[in-house]
């Protein structure tokens, strides 16, 4: 069954849902499952810190492959930048407005071209003022593979053939290792990590009244199972897409619910056809 929201009112009343990603990155799912008539509460199980070296790796990229031209234009010495998730936006263009005051020039990121995966990655791309060129609709890398076999260096390009990689430390191989494997050069640069963050006060009192659990990434279903134990999941649980579902199932439990698309949309769509038929 697939549900329609325009023949209902408001679904999902009375239901509260578990908000596992970082606090910052919950805001579209809250408004969107308010809009249902759910009480989203924000548990997080993941937090979102500088990498490992402390962007030693970014700040040596932006010295290094950065070209300037009379001392005011700069540009980045690739051909395409990937980005993988809005945390990798974000901390990549604050590391670039940092070189730019330190520096100072203005890097043209007009003259790189972007590719990013998922929608959110796109819609916080175009918060700081900039498109892409490929855009993978789900949250998966093969998504992004698949639009890459379809592409090869441009000849005509200064930098022909090189990709910068900002996104999580520890982050899944087999996009750089394919890009790799095709003749792309990869500079995988860590411009952030995700960590376990303190349990918070009443946190499990939360978690024993709650109906349901999204879990939007592979790190935040792990980390939940280290801070609360696999005994405090509610009843229902949501994964955002193929590769968490396979991490909740190595965990020993079963995702009720695999948003399709990969998305905040899919997220809600799943809740809401649940809840239409149970």
């Amino acid at each position: 069954m697939t549900f329609t929201p325009s023949k209902w009112k408001r679904p999902l009343t009375g239901k509260k849902i578990v908000l596992t990603r970082a606090r910052h990155q919950v805001k579209s799912l809250q408004f969107r499952l308010r809009q249902y008539g759910a009480t989203p509460i924000a548990i997080p199980s993941i937090e979102i810190v500088d990498p490992p070296d402390g962007k030693e790796h970014l700040k040596r990229i932006l010295q290094e492959e950065v070209i300037t031209s009379s001392g005011t234009q700069a540009f980045l010495k690739y051909e395409w930048l990937i980005f993988t998730s809005s945390n990798g936006v974000d901390r990549f263009m604050q590391s670039v407005r940092h070189w730019e005051r330190q520096c100072p020039a203005h890097l043209h990121m007009d003259k790189v071209k972007i590719a990013v995966i998922g929608p959110g990655t796109l819609r916080r791309l175009r918060r700081w003022g900039l498109r892409p060129e490929i855009q993978a609709t789900d949250h998966l890398a093969e998504g992004l593979l698949e639009k890459f076999q379809a592409i090869e260096p441009d000849n005509q390009n200064e930098f022909e053939g090189r990709i910068l990689l900002p996104r999580a430390a520890k982050a899944r191989n087999i996009l750089p290792d394919t890009l790799r494997n095709v003749g792309w050069a990869i500079d995988d640069v860590p411009v952030y990590q995700t960590i376990i963050p303190k349990v918070e006060k009443g946190s499990q009192d939360l978690l024993s009244s709650a109906d349901a659990i999204v879990f939007m990434s592979s790190s935040t279903a792990q980390n939940f199972v280290q801070m609360f134990g696999k005994e405090h999941l509610p009843e229902v649980i949501v994964s955002i897409g193929a590769i968490t579902t396979q991490t909740i199932l190595n965990l020993g439990f079963i995702p009720t619910i695999e948003a399709s698309p990969s998305s905040v949309k899919g997220i809600v769509t799943g809740l809401l056809n649940h809840y239409s038929t149970n």
